[in-house]
């Protein structure tokens, strides 16, 4: 910009120069043959009146130009009436031809100063003449005429000229000089402002400029500064309302996605980047449906862009695992502006576990009416069996008591186990919690079940890796789990088998191990073992007696004390259920 301007300047600066240079030239020149024309002109009347006063004869012209031309410095001639020169100061008259015809001459005779500027062949050079017409009637003289060579004034002119160039030269300068001091006192607020411009577009807010200017450019520049500050407070409001928003999209536990009007990506927060396991950065720009492959939910949005209602759907999304979300859609619409939507707001919230623990209420629901209902109708059975005279033979009666004996404690079994069940969900008795002795408890559940295991003639065999650190907890759970495993452990293994108990410590952890040498479990059923109510061999299960609720009390109290459990099976060999409980340190 500043070498613009001074490009600008210098040639505005030349061109006056110029300018005025060729004006003053020509004036100069102008008014130097004005000043040489009166003169002539003055010399020429002097002439005229010497002559009339000394009445100096036409043969004595000749003699007077000679001399006088050398005071005056100009070349005299004297013409008649006719035209003839009768008197020249510079060259034989003799030798001269009739003047009348000469533009200075001609003009003379008609009273008029006569001024003309031509080439002269007696001479040989361009001379400047002056003629002044002579009225004596005592003389034949009619006009006195002065003349000086053309190249005196050029050589004026050029003197002149070189003197204009010389001081155009030094003014040029001179201008140059203060022009560049003006640019720069012009353009360095310029500058100044189009860095503190250049510095706001890089992110700094608030640039200032400082210079001192009582012109346009210092109003401009407090207005910049005013406009600066004003800036960086409203980008910092700004900052703070989006630092503010993303924060609360992250922390939310939905996932959250924004499209515009052509269904495509603008925003995705977090958990739904979790979700469909991608991120902002490559989805953004691309449209929903390339992400999330489900057409209702495409068509519902289609919808709303159309008809401005919001609504919600379940869906099922397959991608990367199948779920059920509970979608919710809005249009996003202005602030100032209600009527005008720039897209569509989609909430995703994951309701799958919540559907699969609807489910298992269902399920449950189910399964505990009909293990209710089995006993209690096989109860009910016999007592109106009973009633209806079976109670007269004594061998159906001790028979049919026998069996409502076994429904009876298999009721009271299912629901000693629905109670435990229930409390360890709902985290009662942790008023009970204290450091249980592993090794006292483990030795307690073998001497409990030592009588179920003789009748199978199953050996139980105790191994217990030294004395065993205590952990904290509710030690009736403990108990309860160990019981349910090693019963459950007898319950499916065959005559003549062995259940072993290991018991060890290892990185912070308490290790039990449960191994039977039972009939072992298809790996397909393993994934479920811990569910309520489900059974490997529904017929066996009843036939031991089982309630189905055995191994999903495990499963919570494992929980509780914030531990693992993991099975391994094999056909005809066994299962091994492994336990982990940290150990949390005093």
């Amino acid at each position: 910009m500043k070498k613009r301007i001074f490009i600008i300047f210098s040639i505005l600066i030349l061109i006056g120069v110029i300018t005025t240079g060729s004006l003053s030239l020509s004036l100069v020149r102008l008014n130097y043959i004005n000043s040489v024309e009166e003169q002539l002109e003055s010399n020429s009347r002097l002439i005229s009146q010497f002559l009339k006063s000394q009445n100096i004869e036409d043969d004595d012209l000749n003699i007077f130009a000679d001399t006088y031309s050398k005071e005056i410095g100009a070349r005299i001639s004297f013409i008649n009436k006719e035209g003839e020169v009768i008197g020249d100061s510079d060259i034989n008259i003799d030798l001269l031809e009739n003047h009348k015809d000469r533009p200075e001459i001609s003009k003379a005779y008609k009273d008029k100063i006569g001024v003309s500027q031509r080439y002269s062949k007696s001479l040989d050079k361009n001379m400047y003449y002056v003629a002044v017409p002579f009225k004596d009637n005592n003389s034949s003289l009619a006009v006195i005429r002065l003349a000086v060579p053309l190249k005196d004034i050029a050589e004026y002119t050029r003197n002149l000229v070189r003197n204009i160039f010389i001081s155009a030269l030094a003014g040029l300068f001179i201008a140059i000089i203060l022009a560049v001091r003006y640019i720069n006192r012009v353009t360095y607020p310029i500058e100044e402002l189009s860095k503190a411009t250049k510095s706001i577009t890089q992110g700094n807010y608030g640039e200032k400029v400082y210079f001192q200017s009582d012109d346009e450019l210092g109003l401009l520049a407090e207005n910049f500064n005013i406009m600066s500050t004003e800036l960086r407070a409203n980008i910092q409001e700004l900052s703070n309302s989006n630092t503010n928003l993303k924060a609360i999209l992250k922390s939310m536990i939905n996932g959250v996605i924004a499209l515009d009007n052509y269904k495509k990506i603008m925003f995705i927060n977090p958990t739904a980047e979790k979700m469909f396991e991608i991120k902002e950065n490559e989805v953004k720009g691309k449209s929903l449906l390339e992400v999330i492959r489900n057409n209702k939910l495409d068509d519902d949005i289609e919808n709303l862009l159309h008809d401005n209602m919001e609504s919600n759907i379940e869906i099922e999304i397959n991608y990367p695992i199948t779920r059920v979300m509970r979608v919710y859609t809005n249009p996003i619409k202005l602030a100032n502006d209600p009527n005008r939507k720039i897209g569509v707001l989609i909430i995703l919230q994951d309701v799958t576990e919540m559907r699969r623990l609807e489910r298992m209420r269902k399920d449950f629901v189910a399964n505990v009416s009909h293990e209710l209902k089995t006993p209690l109708t096989s109860i009910k059975g016999f007592v109106e069996t009973l009633k209806a005279g079976a109670a007269n033979n004594i061998e159906l009666r001790d028979k049919f008591l026998n069996i409502i004996d076994i429904e009876a404690s298999r009721l009271n079994s299912l629901i000693q186990d629905l109670l435990v069940l229930s409390d360890i969900e709902n985290n009662k008795n942790i008023l009970n919690e204290e450091d249980i002795n592993v090794n006292n408890a483990i030795n307690e559940v073998v001497d409990f079940l030592s009588e179920l295991a003789k009748k199978k003639n199953i050996e139980i065999v105790n191994k217990i890796n030294g004395n065993l650190p205590s952990v904290y907890g509710n030690r009736g759970w403990f108990k309860q789990m160990m019981i349910n495993l090693v019963d459950n452990a007898i319950k499916y293994t065959t005559e003549n088998g062995k259940v072993t108990i290991i018991a060890y410590t290892i990185d912070s952890e308490l290790i039990i191990k449960i191994k039977d040498t039972g009939i072992g479990i298809e790996k397909e059923h393993i994934e479920r073992l811990f569910e309520r109510f489900y059974r490997v061999d529904k017929a066996r299960s009843r036939r031991v007696g089982g309630t189905g609720l055995g191994l999903a009390i495990v499963k919570h109290i494992v929980i509780a004390f914030k531990g693992s459990i993991k099975v391994k099976s094999k056909i005809n060999e066994g299962t091994e259920f492994k336990v982990a409980i940290p150990i949390e340190e005093k």
